[in-house]
């Protein structure tokens, strides 16, 4: 009987090493899934993608829900959200939200971006602070997000009757301001004039 009993043994643990290494491959294939549009490990290498990786997990649940639930806009998200659920919704979060978000700096033009630091610290720092570095459950962060990206969003979140509605601050400021307002603060973003206001920056 030992030796069956001891065969037994080795054969569940096999399938429970199998287990964890099959469920280890699904979760890599789950966030992977994500790099093709969003770039290596949730880092955009692109203009017009956003970058995902050190989102809030909260923040990223929240708008994967949204998109799964056609509460909020896009051209293939909500279709894409649709195929998951919400427990893998949860773990995606999870698993961008423990990365540290890092975005991408890149060249700007230099006085479009001054003018958009200046527009930023008058519409902006209240709510989006250290230079739009800041980031919480409700509040993305803007610094080093990809600049085509958040001036399609800035563009939309400016009309009233967009599918996205914003906090009423925001609508209200972001309605003062024109486009080459809005092409400021996109280049703002992703110049290194918001380092400045990174936590733990030197001067």
């Amino acid at each position: 009987m030992m030796p069956m009993r001891n065969h037994t043994l080795t054969n569940l643990l096999l399938i429970c090493i199998g287990a964890l290494f099959s469920s280890s491959a699904y979760s890599d294939t789950l966030y992977s899934a994500c790099y093709g549009c969003h770039g290596p490990a949730g880092v955009s290498e692109g203009k017009h993608m956003p970058s995902i990786a050190g989102l809030n997990f909260r923040y990223f649940y929240t708008t994967m829900q949204a998109f799964r639930k056609d509460r909020r806009n896009s051209t293939i998200m909500g279709r894409i959200a649709k195929g998951y659920r919400s427990s893998q919704l949860q773990r995606m979060a999870l698993f961008f939200g423990s990365q540290p978000w890092t975005g991408r700096q890149g060249d700007v033009d230099l006085a479009s971006a001054q003018r958009g630091k200046e527009l930023h610290s008058e519409y902006c720092e209240k709510c989006h602070k250290q230079n739009g570095h800041f980031q919480d459950k409700e509040t993305p962060p803007l610094a080093g997000q990809a600049r085509g990206y958040l001036l399609y969003q800035m563009t939309d979140y400016r009309v009233a009757a967009t599918a996205m509605p914003q906090p009423p601050l925001m609508q209200e400021r972001l309605e003062k301001l024109s486009d080459e307002d809005l092409v400021a603060l996109s280049e703002f973003y992703a110049s290194e004039l918001t380092k400045e206001g990174a936590p733990g920056a030197t001067k």
